[in-house]
């Protein structure tokens, strides 16, 4: 490449030998720039003299451009003309030429306003410098599996054995650390990079992350990044699908050889018909160029068939292929991979965009080659009958088809947006009708109404300017091709009359033209649907592309049968980089051994059973089955011995016993029952009209809850599985059959290795082992009875959970006395107070996503959850809801309603099957004037008020947060 100034009109980067050249030797600032004591300001200038400075010095301006944009980017103020440091810069390039300016700059800036060490130039000299001179084509953006090994990276650059892509890289990484952490933390990773530090204690010193997280973090910033792929490697990519059918692409080469041939010859026949047989009149000769006229129109007729039948067995064939290489992508991808694309995007890419690159290379490709071979033998045709017009064509068809370059590029930005907008919109119409109860409850028919209009005015601005570029790439080609036909016509009257050239090579010439233009008028009716496959593309590729992050173990190791130990060792992990979920958990086992994880929401427990299941691998640390590392085992393998149980029980749309038998394929129907009749499932089934072959429904919707978790438990059990996962196996049913499902668990699990994610502790006694769960970290492990002896964590749950009974096969809820004194509305209330307030509340059972208080209304009751979850919110103005805290088995909330006329400050909604205890507002106020004083009533005003103070708080500094951030991405958009 050339060097930084070389272009006329651009910032282009720089040479790969320049940015890989050690050139750090110097202990000082003052000592590595000389001159940077002496730079005086320059006198101020008039308009006019900046003005000509800006036209006859584009070197310096340039530079000072460079200087104003990285400026911007790294917080600092912008320099006055002629007052920065470009000018001293471009002084110092005069006495030392073979220095680079722009980077010369970018140290300096660096070293001297940032006070960045010398020594990690090496690295964020070179990434600031990439990241500020990023070319308009993308090729500065890297993929996902670009991202990480930090420490190899740095390693390379700093030793100067780097590559373009480890230059690519670190700017790209550059851009990450200043739009995530802004310039401080990137002088503060610097500063601890320059210490000499291995890579992993920098990483902790300069953001406060691992380097496993930080690169994680790294790798979520470039999920949506649009890549930076255009036509040639499209095509590129074309001829890799369609090399499988060589018959095919033979039969469609030839086909387009005849026509070229055909399209070539012409002219030349129309030449000789016009000087040597009309002219003269000569009978032979014109009936010789008819015949071959006509027997070229023939075969080429034929050969047109021939193309036609090749493409359309080519397109379907190839993308046919796609399809089922995107689909088993689809279904390899981790849990980490799967979360970094929408659901909507993914049944975009399946029903849109694959059909749209088909019909590409069904018509618009094969038609865009065959004119383009036709456009290259006419011009080689112009040069056989005359040079001197052939000169004058290309030269003038190159102006023409050199033209739209610029048009066509922004037309294929603009279809990879709309193709991104359509996935949005598919999203958000699939979220809807999945939360349509919720929406109608909430009364958000209108709010959601808005938010679609604003999708769809996006969706209209992406079309419009899709469609618009898109017409505009072929207008464009048409125009400029005829404004060149003219000219040709024109030069081919001059010579005519001057006898340079005869009638007939005008004719023939015109005829040349005339299919030209054609050509020319085909491929430009051609490129909206090829440009707006290359968006569709775009996305199909970014999908195929996307790394392998759970590599399969290895075939040959099988694993040492039976099962007899399960151990976590120091294991950590984050989903996102923004936190680790776990964090150095050690965790060691016998089996067969049921264990519980107990633990607040989020506090790491499921994260355990994910890990284990190998939907995600640990970012340090070790999970082992016998001793051997899960990641060095068969991921098929692996997953044999393992069956598991989630609260979401959703089915396929197909029979029962389908369902039963996609534990293990192979099973015999005898075997399938056995399993449904462990699941105590079985009688059920027996009593539907077609038995077995009762299809579910959408989902399993046409089953109850416990019906469809009983035939999930037969699935799991027809696998016979050593190991047994249940995630809250329970949570999502009625307290009657958590109650019948709980029982057959406790059967089944017996000779099992077990482990149970809970958030109820009724199980716990009769567990091998309870596991406490905090803040990603174990903070207890033993039996039900020895963490009660402790009085930990698990102690102060089980203590708020054990005195609300579900009784009366799960048809009511026992409470204390003494468990309602713990809340602090009551606690001053008498014994017999207590026993009139627990015959006031009211049982009530409500299923998951049933709204219980609604933010800024001020109706609602006092309720204590006896069994499920609630989750408190508040809505955001952008439409979004914030989550203040999840509510569990003995939490209560709704105690707002005892203060007249103020409104709820959250939404509370049900996350699972709930059963509460509740009063009405009315109670409510009245049993806290017979318990309390009035200075009690006072300070208990108080303390909710407190309460509804800091929620107010979190959502105005959670608002803050959101609006600072728009604004600085607004700022970095204009700068």
């Amino acid at each position: 490449m050339a060097g930084i100034f070389s272009g006329p009109a651009t910032v282009p980067t720089l040479r790969a030998s320049c940015w890989m050249r050690p050139r750090f030797p110097a202990p000082s600032p003052t000592k590595r720039f000389p001159c940077m004591l002496n730079v005086k300001a320059a006198p101020p200038q008039s308009r006019l003299q900046a003005t000509l400075q800006g036209w006859f010095r584009p070197r310096a301006r340039r530079l000072e451009q460079l200087e104003q944009k990285l400026c911007a980017m790294l917080g600092l103020p912008a320099p006055q003309r002629d007052q920065g440091l470009a000018a001293a810069v471009l002084g110092e390039s005069r006495r030392h030429p073979a220095e680079d300016p722009a980077r010369r700059l970018v140290e300096r800036l660096l070293v001297e306003r940032l006070d960045m060490p010398a020594s990690a130039l090496s690295f964020f000299g070179l990434g600031i410098l990439r990241h500020a001179t990023a070319l308009a084509d993308g090729s500065s953006s890297i993929s996902v599996a670009e991202a990480g090994d930090l420490a190899g990276l740095h390693k390379r650059l700093s030793t100067g054995s780097g590559t373009e892509r480890d230059a690519v890289r670190v700017g790209a990484f550059s851009r990450f650390m200043l739009e995530t952490y802004g310039p401080k933390g990137l002088i503060d990773f610097s500063r601890a990079l320059a210490s000499g530090l291995p890579m992993d204690e920098v990483c902790r010193q300069g953001t406060g992350k691992s380097q496993a997280m930080l690169e994680l973090q790294w790798e979520e910033s470039l999920a949506d990044e649009q890549p930076a792929k255009g036509a040639w490697p499209f095509l590129r990519w074309t001829a890799q699908q369609l090399r499988p059918y060589r018959f095919f692409c033979t039969t469609l080469a030839i086909g387009v050889l005849i026509q070229t041939a055909y399209a070539m010859l012409m002219p030349i026949w129309l030449n000789e018909l016009f000087d040597d047989g009309i002219t003269p009149q000569r009978a032979d000769v014109i009936w010789r160029t008819l015949a071959y006229l006509i027997g070229g129109f023939l075969v080429t007729a034929s050969a047109g068939l021939a193309i036609d039948f090749s493409v359309s067995t080519l397109g379907p064939r190839a993308l046919n292929d796609v399809r089922q290489r995107t689909f088993d992508k689809l279904l390899g991808l981790s849990s980490r991979s799967l979360s970094r694309f929408k659901s909507g995007d993914i049944v975009s890419l399946f029903t849109n965009d694959i059909f749209i690159v088909e019909n590409a290379i069904v018509r618009a490709i094969p038609g865009i080659i065959s004119k383009a071979f036709l456009m290259i033998g006419s011009l080689i045709t112009a040069v056989l009958l005359d040079w001197r017009m052939a000169i004058a064509t290309i030269t003038l068809l190159a102006i023409a088809l050199w033209a739209p370059k610029l048009v066509g590029r922004l037309a294929i930005k603009a279809s990879y947006a709309r193709k991104v907008e359509d996935g949005k919109v598919v999203g958000f119409i699939k979220e809807t009708v999945q939360l349509l109860p919720v929406i109608r409850t909430l009364n958000l028919a209108h709010h959601r109404r808005s938010q679609f209009d604003d999708r769809s005015k996006t969706i209209y601005d992406a079309s419009y300017r899709q469609y618009l570029l898109g017409e505009l790439t072929g207008r464009a080609t048409v125009f400029a091709i005829s404004a060149a036909q003219l000219g040709i016509i024109g030069l081919g009257a001059i010579l005519s009359l001057s006898g340079t050239v005869s009638g007939g090579v005008v004719v023939a010439y015109i005829g040349l033209l005339l299919a030209f233009g054609g050509a020319a008028g085909g491929i430009a009716a051609l490129l909206p649907a090829a440009i707006q496959a290359i968006g569709s593309w775009q996305r199909i590729d970014g999908l195929l592309d996307h790394p392998d992050d759970l590599p399969e173990g290895s075939a040959d190791n099988k694993l040492d049968q039976p099962l007899s130990h399960v151990a976590f060792r120091n294991v950590s992990f984050s989903y996102t980089g923004d936190r680790l979920n776990l964090k150095d958990v050690t965790l060691e086992s016998p089996a067969p051994r049921r264990i519980a994880l107990v633990g607040p929401s989020g506090s790491g427990k499921s994260t355990i059973i994910n890990l284990l299941s190998r939907n995600y691998d640990a970012m340090s640390g070790s999970i082992l089955l016998n001793d051997t590392d899960i990641r060095q085992v068969d991921n098929e393998r692996l997953r044999s011995l393992m069956a598991v149980v989630n609260q979401d029980t959703t089915l396929f749309e197909a029979s029962i016993a389908y369902n039963i038998r996609i534990g293990r394929m192979e099973a015999t129907e005898a075997e399938v029952q056995q399993a449904a009749r462990s699941a105590e499932i079985h009688d059920f089934i027996t009593t539907l009209p077609h038995r077995y072959d009762t299809n579910v429904g959408e989902g399993g919707k046409l089953l109850s809850g416990g019906q469809r978790q009983r035939i999930v438990i037969a699935r799991a059990l027809l696998r016979n599985p050593q190991i047994l996962l249940l995630d809250e196996a329970t949570s999502a049913l009625d307290a009657e059959a958590e109650a019948a499902i709980n029982e057959t668990l406790g059967r089944i699990s017996a000779d099992r290795m077990l482990f149970s994610v809970t958030h109820r502790l009724n199980s716990c006694p009769d567990m091998d082992m309870v596991c406490v769960f905090q803040d990603g970290r174990l903070v207890e492990s033993g039996t039900h009875e020895e963490l009660l002896a402790n009085r930990g964590l698990y102690a102060g749950m089980w203590e708020k959970q054990s005195d609300i009974a579900i009784v009366n096969a799960g048809r009511d809820v026992g409470i204390t006395v003494d468990r309602l004194r713990k809340i602090p509305l009551f606690a001053t209330a008498d014994e017999q107070e207590l026993e009139r307030i627990r015959s006031m509340l009211r049982v009530e059972e409500v299923e998951s996503g049933t709204v219980l208080a609604i933010e800024g209304t001020t109706e609602g009751r006092f309720y204590i959850i006896a069994r499920g979850a609630v989750e408190s919110t508040v809505l955001l103005p952008d439409g979004n809801s914030l989550t203040m805290e999840v509510l569990e088995v003995g939490d209560f909330f709704g105690e707002f309603a005892l203060l007249d006329g103020i409104p709820h400050p959250t939404t509370c909604r049900t996350r699972l099957p709930c059963m509460l205890l509740s009063l009405s507002r009315q109670d409510l106020a009245r049993v806290a004037d017979l318990t309390r004083s009035s200075d009690e009533q006072s300070e208990l005003e108080k303390a909710i008020a407190a309460t509804l103070d800091r929620r107010l708080d979190a959502k105005l500094e959670e608002m803050l947060k959101r609006r600072l951030g728009e604004r600085q991405a607004d700022s970095e958009a204009i700068a």
